[in-house]
């Protein structure tokens, strides 16, 4: 097939090396740079013993005719890839953190799908990412059929990279999303791995309290979700959050996408997912991040 991966950070290039063995793959990338050197010299992936090569295109010019496209850029950077005029013939796979983009797509007049993605990633250089922990991508339809994302997900299916389908994009994303809520900022905000939320008892307390405000929220039991939790933090233990590299880096979060949306959604007070999204705005501020107010 032709696949599209909208963004070259590490998801992006973790999708683009393991589906550029089989398929014609296209990054579509911010930076010039980037795009030269992925053209030039491929995406390096430690799993692999050579380079993937793929075309590169500058954002925001499209490239046509895609069979599916994947949506891997953060959630405060997806209104304006939305605003794009994107093209109506390709399979759209969204694949951010939280919840908030399913508004978004409901307007659209595109075969959406949900996706959330269980491996652990990290961007090296422009063109180099290392498979911290091996997982599978669950996706599931949103304005799109459930037939087309089980043709979708069969085509894009590898023994070493995995897709899976599940019937339920809100269920799927909710569960996901409480998993975000507790690992990502509280090893942000403590520097550490993600094995401190199951290890350090005080951590762990904080993210029960977050389970149990997230899962009131969203209407999901708290013992199943905070053992899913627990499962998670033993199994990825020594990777490094996405929000704690975010932070590290002097970049944007997406706490407002995580921790911001499941307050909004909240019909009562959420002391500790309040604290938590100030705590990760004021580490954002001392870095000197601009974020919306």
């Amino acid at each position: 097939m032709r696949v599209g991966v909208i963004g070259g950070g590490a998801v992006g290039l973790l999708a683009g090396a393991y589906l550029g063995r089989t398929h014609d793959v296209h990054m579509v990338v911010r930076n010039e740079e980037q795009k030269d050197i992925l053209c030039r010299e491929g995406i390096w992936c430690d799993a692999f013993s050579a380079a993937v090569f793929v075309e590169a295109h500058l954002y925001p010019r499209l490239p046509r005719d895609m069979d599916v496209w994947l949506v891997s850029v953060k959630q405060y950077d997806l209104e304006e890839v939305l605003s794009l005029p994107l093209p109506q013939n390709g399979k759209y796979l969204f694949l951010q953190n939280g919840m908030s983009h399913l508004d978004q797509l409901q307007s659209l007049y595109l075969d959406t799908f949900a996706a959330v993605v269980e491996h652990g990633a990290l961007k090296v250089s422009f063109n180099e990412v290392a498979h911290t922990g091996k997982g599978r991508i669950k996706a599931a339809p949103f304005t799109g059929s459930l037939p087309d994302m089980e043709e979708l997900a069969e085509s894009l299916h590898q023994e070493d990279f995995p897709f899976l389908v599940h019937a339920d994009a809100v269920g799927m994303l909710s569960e996901k999303l409480v998993v975000n809520a507790v690992i990502n900022p509280l090893t942000a905000l403590f520097k550490q791995k993600n094995r401190a939320v199951k290890d350090n008892p005080y951590i762990r307390s904080l993210g029960y309290r977050l389970c149990e405000e997230a899962c009131r929220t969203l209407s999901l039991d708290v013992q199943h979700q905070w053992n899913r939790v627990l499962a998670i933090a033993e199994q990825t233990g020594g990777n490094q959050s996405s929000m704690w590299k975010d932070l590290q880096e002097g970049r944007r979060t997406e706490i407002d996408a995580i921790s911001g949306f499941i307050l909004d959604r909240a019909r009562e007070d959420l002391p500790v997912h309040q604290f938590i999204v100030e705590a990760v705005h004021a580490m954002e501020y001392e870095k000197g991040v601009i974020v919306d107010e």
